[in-house]
């Protein structure tokens, strides 16, 4: 090709960042530089090179970033470049998928079948585990220990190595439980043939540890490595990368340091600051240009200011910054109801005048804020969509149909082998399944493999009336699994709910008009999902798929909804107009945060809210605030003395 498609409309940084082969490369990436302009015209410039796309691994945070960069390449090359060998996951997807091929080499136990458990499996897991341990909820909850042990994986430690790990880090008693609620979950997880979160990241480094023949493969495959925000990995995430890069011809990492916000789940804003001492010859790029402020770019010259407060940064970045456009608007309440319900008639001019609503997002540094900026906008009857509330995934109808399709799956899936089991209630009682859990341990087997057994020999067992129940569940379930190898995957729930009995059950619902529009939902997306993944499609796949969605992945910007998130929620969003109520002191920065040494990455999240905007941000304080019950008489954040005075103005109210 003698005109590459891939460079055409690039700044001279850009261009300077996709031509480079040569080598590691660190590109830093300001908020609306173009990084993911920069990742997928490299990828393309790659294959324009005559590069293998089987030779190309790309790595982001989301799948809907996977998929934009898919959708990229294939406009920038033509729907007709050959992309089925290229990799573009997500790190969990990346991990889940090289499992899926090897992970019979870690365990016997597992196969390529193996569930992902999601987050509220993992509580009922381990609430499991918490009841076999006669350790009572009231002492610490399942929530707790599942923070405990996701930390743990993060920092790629497992059961046996964690009591002398995080000795001293926990209180010896707390220490003493989790280390056996951990060692307990992780035997329940390879029964079920099951792997949580953590579980993908660190069974592959395991993996990759174990099998150095399986980690040569992949980096013999992988000469090209693309990974995206790259300030945000964790510790796995780390090791994992480091270890495919060994073999790789070019590693490019993309990043912003100014916006790693995500210590509390194991990020380290370190790594990106350190690969060039993991790399020494490495090329360092700097996006210098910025194409967010179309109308001026005046909140992000302040953002600017705020920012290089912060002593961990790159030397690097010089942005060009004109500093034009409108002021940022700073609202000072006397109280949380007058700052919603100015912010609350503010939207509505802003409609009034044509402003698209999804193009408004109410942030915030915790969910409680939340409350009375709904009922504000519920008051003049302004729609919205609060993002990060109950996902459509974990909907109780939604999760119960699940539980069946990953029980057709892999069967050995305990937690969805119980919820589909009570659902609807089948004479399965508590005394029959201490009796088949015991005759499990006893054997060694997992608990499907003990209701098989118990269904062949009821008498051996059970009583005759659970006897008979149990029979009539294992016929229903082997009976749908054959179904599964032949139906396509819509036909294949619906039968599931009408032979299940949970139709009448939900039929028999005074909330069912609700519920069964859910369900129908799920048939329909099992049905898109068919379609678009064509030959491909598989009920794994489709389990994998959602197993692996994020928070960020929900939120689509459709509907005409003002948008209500937590600052963390919106990174990587942009808005026309944002507003960040609760600019207080001890809510941002947040008092915890403040006692923990954490103000950098406080001030990292204002800078990611403030750049969330386009063309207009207000920021809003009260002086007093009802929060859970108690009166709170903060002052302004120090962030907003860190503003240059001349690019914000003080309101009294607005509209």
């Amino acid at each position: 090709m003698s005109v590459s498609k891939a460079l055409e409309g690039l700044n001279p940084e850009q261009r300077e960042a996709v031509a480079y082969l040569d080598g590691p490369l660190l590109i830093l990436a300001g908020p609306g530089s173009g990084k993911t302009r920069v990742i997928t015209h490299k990828i393309a410039y790659l294959l324009e090179q005559g590069v293998p796309p089987r030779a190309i691994l790309g790595v982001t945070f989301t799948n809907k970033a996977a998929e934009e960069m898919r959708t990229r390449v294939e406009a920038l090359l033509g729907a007709q470049a050959p992309l089925r060998e290229l990799w573009l996951h997500t790190f969990h997807a990346a991990c889940a998928r090289i499992l899926r091929s090897h992970i019979e080499a870690l365990s016997s136990r597992y196969t390529s079948s193996f569930t992902i458990f999601d987050e509220g499996d993992q509580r009922d897991a381990i609430a499991r585990v918490l009841k076999e341990l006669d350790i009572s909820t009231d002492e610490a909850s399942p929530g707790l220990f599942v923070s405990l042990l996701s930390r743990a994986k993060d920092e790629l430690v497992g059961p046996d190595e964690f009591p002398q790990r995080y000795a001293g880090q926990l209180d010896a008693y707390l220490l003493e439980m989790a280390s056996r609620v951990y060692r307990r979950y992780q035997a329940l997880l390879e029964a079920s043939n099951a792997v949580d979160f953590g579980d993908l990241l660190r069974l592959t480094v395991e993996l990759f540890r174990r099998e150095p023949s399986i980690l040569e493969r992949y980096r013999e495959r992988f000469q090209y490595i693309l990974i995206d925000e790259y300030q945000d990995i964790n510790h796995a995430q780390y090791v994992f990368a480091r270890a495919l890069a060994q073999g790789a011809r070019c590693v490019a990492v993309v990043g912003d340091e100014d916006q790693a916000i995500f210590s509390w789940r194991g990020s380290d804003p370190s790594y990106i600051l350190q690969f060039r001492e993991d790399f020494p010859h490495a090329r360092v790029i700097a996006l210098k240009r910025h194409y967010r402020w179309p109308h001026g770019d005046r909140i992000f010259k302040a953002a600017q200011r705020l920012i290089a407060h912060n002593t961990q940064r790159a030397p690097e970045k010089e942005f060009l910054i004109e500093g034009t456009g409108e002021p940022i608007r700073v609202l000072v309440a006397r109280d949380e109801l007058e700052e919603a319900q100015a912010i609350a008639r503010e939207i509505a001019r802003l409609e009034e005048e044509g402003m698209d609503l999804s193009q408004i997002a109410v942030l915030y540094r915790i969910n409680t804020l939340s409350r009375v900026i709904e009922k504000a906008l519920s008051d003049v009857k302004i729609p919205y969509e609060v993002i990060r509330g109950l996902r459509f995934y974990d909907r109780r109808e939604v999760k119960d149909v699940l539980a069946y399709l990953k029980l057709l799956a892999n069967p050995h899936d305990e937690i969805s082998l119980l919820r589909a089991l009570a659902r609807p209630r089948r004479g399965v009682g508590e005394a029959s399944l201490r009796e088949l859990q015991g005759l499990a341990a006893r054997e060694g087997l997992s608990l499907w493999e003990a209701m098989k057994r118990a269904a062949q020999d009821p008498a051996g067992v059970l009583r005759p009336k659970a006897a008979r129940a149990l029979q009539g569940f294992v016929e229903l379930i082997e009976d749908l699994r054959e179904n599964a190898q032949v139906l396509p995957l819509g036909d294949l729930a619906e039968n599931v709910l009408e032979r299940s009995g949970y139709l009448q059950e939900l039929l028999a619902d005074p909330s069912r008009d609700e519920r069964l529009g859910n369900v129908r939902e799920l048939i329909g997306l099992l049905r898109t999902y068919e379609r678009e993944a064509g030959e491909g499609a598989s009920l794994t796949g489709f389990l994998e798929q959602v197993a692996l969605l994020s928070d960020a992945d929900q939120y689509t910007g459709e509907g005409g909804r003002v948008a209500l998130m937590t600052l963390h929620a919106s990174k990587g969003l942009e808005f026309d107009v944002v507003f960040i109520v609760g600019v207080e002191e001890n809510l941002l920065p947040h008092g915890r945060s403040l006692a923990e040494g954490m103000l950098e990455e406080e001030r990292r999240l204002f800078y990611v809210g403030m750049t969330r905007a386009r063309r207009r941000l207000y920021l809003s304080l009260a002086h007093r605030r009802t929060l859970h019950g108690n009166l709170h008489l903060n002052g302004p954040s120090r962030f907003l003395a860190e503003l240059p005075e001349e690019d914000w103005v003080a309101v009294a109210g607005v509209g």
